[in-house]
């Protein structure tokens, strides 16, 4: 029977009860009721939880998005397992500096008390029923004194809430060096964030991370894999593969996987890298191997007349295929390429680096490879390399072409040797004038004008042996080089050069402080410049074995050289106007001999002083002219032929 005080007792009870669930008994953040996870009537857990830690802990939720760590997250290689959330942590004794302000002197703590469980893996959870207990790890006070403290490298690993059970597993065990993570990056070891690529929200599966992240520093044991982006990494660099123009550096994670295979990712060799076909996506085809003949058809299945038909950044294919986010479409280069001069050349340099050979941004990181190129960026525009064949490019004009183009080769034509010569040569022209065209930049500094190879060569890219003069030299004009296009009488090569010395300049090309003469406008009368159309008189002599005949009309290249310098001796001898100093007969192939040489039994030829008064045939241009007209005005002449506008160009006497 109740008597009055059993039922005070139990309202006694019941209201005590009530109380006590209504008072907060934990740490920072779960300072809440204790009825928001318990319930003594209607608990569907252990412990009267009536809501697991799901309930706050999801996607969009009041707190931080999180999955438990399980075979249902990572892999079933040792079964099917769970650890619960409470296995790791206590809800009531949090001891969290890390964003609640505690004042534990600790970045969180964890009570580890671990039942790791046999699940079935077909149950949905959240709360998963153990069918078996697999094993069980115990450590009190696990202190995490910062975003480091998952693996602290000590002796003792009771206190490495990763640690103390990877002691047992095959990955990440000490005993085995912390295998497979050595070319992680610092994070990766002891001492590192773990959570970076292992996070919590994804059940501590290496999913974390990210291509920027991770490659903002340098990674690896020894750090051979060198930093891509941030302040000093390739994309920072004055070009770029991904680029709006600037230096500025827009790369982001969809970016790297256009190039990037991510199959075996972190395992690779060194140097491999595994690399995506660019019309077929992921069917993994290249593998750069440390040279750039690797690469070379991943390069041009992107640089063709398809670009990249497996990748199209805003999936318009109408407006062409845009590999990147910077929604540019790759130049067609394969088109080309493999019929130029440089893509079919057998020289060393370019059939072990192909594109490498001229592209690519140095990487000091790699000193132990031959190629030490990245396709990332470059301190020179064009993704242009600082060092080719081993020579560093210290201007990218002229230099890059100079690197192979020399006396040691590999390329079989010595340009550089051909401005080897005086930089200037004006003795007594009045004028600031060059020995050839203005290309290096002593020539530049000197007359003022500014002309790079690009501006009368084919792209390197399409440049050919037959072809290597091509390009339209000013493309603005509407006058383009074909023979017999302008001028009647007139070769390709008389066309070219008259392109622009016309008075008329192309937008690249700076002309001199000195204006030339306008041949061109000369060139179209035949009492002018078209040297042989109309004799002044009958009294016309040519030497015997010269090939020419009267009214021949000579194409500019008969007397000076195209630009580069006199290379027709073997030896440089700059003349005024870039004067060839051995003349050849009509069919190029003789030595034509003058009447005087300056160096005997050379042929060679000089015209060194153009001005009045200069009797001295050796230089004012008599004995020049006497390679074709032996004894030129019988020896009337006291001067040099051009002087006195006799004879030169302009002067409607030519």
């Amino acid at each position: 029977m109740t008597t009055a005080n059993d039922r005070f007792l139990r309202v006694s009870l019941l209201i005590a009860a009530l109380a006590w669930s209504q008072v907060a008994w934990a740490d920072p953040p779960h300072t809440g009721l204790c009825s928001t996870c318990h319930s003594s009537h209607s608990a569907s857990y252990p412990t009267l939880v009536s809501q697991l830690c799901e309930g706050c802990h999801f996607e969009g939720g009041p707190a931080p998005a999180v999955e438990t760590h399980s075979s249902l997250t990572t892999d079933n290689g040792y079964g099917n397992w769970h650890v619960d959330c409470w296995g790791c942590h206590d809800a009531h004794t949090q001891h969290q500096d890390r964003v609640w302000g505690t004042s534990y002197g600790m970045y969180l703590d964890v009570d580890l008390n671990a039942e790791i469980v046999e699940v079935d893996p077909n149950d949905p959870g959240p709360f998963y029923t153990p069918l078996s207990i697999l094993g069980t790890v115990t450590s009190s006070n696990v202190e995490h004194t910062s975003p480091t403290g998952f693996v602290d490298g000590d002796a003792a690993s009771s206190d490495d809430i990763c640690q103390v059970c990877h002691e047992s597993t095959s990955f990440y065990n000490p005993t085995t060096a912390f295998n497979y993570h050595d070319d992680f990056g610092a994070d990766s070891q002891p001492g590192g964030d773990c959570a970076q690529c292992h996070p919590h929200g994804a059940g501590f599966s290496p999913t974390g991370g990210s291509c920027t992240s991770c490659h903002a520093q340098a990674q690896g044991a020894t750090l051979y894999r060198r930093q891509i982006v941030g302040v000093g990494g390739d994309f920072e660099r004055t070009s770029h593969h991904v680029t709006d123009g600037s230096a500025t550096e827009i790369v982001a994670e969809e970016d790297c996987i256009v190039c990037h295979n991510q199959g075996s990712h972190q395992f690779n060799a060194e140097p491999a890298v595994l690399l995506n076909d660019p019309d077929l996506g992921a069917a993994l085809t290249h593998t750069y191997d440390g040279t750039g003949a690797s690469v070379e058809s991943f390069c041009v299945n992107c640089h063709d007349a398809d670009a990249s038909l497996a990748f199209d950044y805003d999936n318009q294919s109408s407006d062409g295929y845009q590999p990147f986010s910077d929604g540019r479409d790759p130049p067609d280069i394969a088109t080309t390429w493999f019929g130029s001069s440089h893509g079919t050349s057998g020289v060393a340099a370019l059939v072990n680096d192909r594109c490498l050979a001229c592209h690519g941004g140095l990487d000091s990181t790699r000193t132990g490879l031959g190629v030490e190129r990245n396709a990332h960026g470059s301190t020179l525009a064009f993704l242009l390399s600082p060092n080719v064949d081993g020579e560093a490019v210290a201007n990218v004009e002229e230099g890059l072409c100079f690197a192979c183009h020399d006396a040691d080769g590999p390329a079989a034509t010595d340009i550089e040797g051909l401005f080897a010569g005086a930089a200037t040569y004006a003795a007594n022209s009045g004028a600031l004038v060059n020995t050839h065209h203005d290309v290096s930049d002593a020539s530049q500094s000197y007359s003022g004008a500014v002309i790079e190879c690009r501006d009368c060569h084919l792209s390197p890219h399409e440049v050919q042996a037959a072809n290597a003069l091509l390009a339209d030299p000013d493309p603005g004009d509407a006058v383009v080089p074909a023979a017999g296009n302008s001028w009647s009488g007139s070769t390709f090569l008389s066309e070219w050069c008259l392109d622009c010395h016309d008075d008329s300049y192309p937008a690249a090309v700076t002309p001199p402080t000195n204006a030339l003469t306008d041949i061109a406008t000369e060139y179209t009368d035949t009492r002018g410049d078209q040297h042989g159309a109309d004799s002044a008189s009958n009294n016309v002599f040519l030497r015997a074995g010269s090939g020419y005949a009267q009214h021949d009309i000579l194409e500019c290249t008969a007397c000076h050289n195209p630009g580069h310098g006199d290379d027709a001796s073997g030896t440089a001898y700059p003349n005024l106007f870039n004067l060839r100093s051995i003349i050849y007969s009509k069919d190029g192939s003789t030595e034509l001999s003058p009447d005087q040489e300056w160096l005997p039994g050379t042929n060679v030829v000089r015209l060194l002083d153009a001005s009045s008064g200069n009797a001295d045939p050796l230089t004012n241009a008599k004995a020049w002219c006497s390679t074709c007209h032996p004894d030129p005005m019988g020896g009337n002449k006291s001067s040099g032929c051009l002087d006195g506008n006799c004879h030169n160009h302009g002067g409607n006497s030519f």
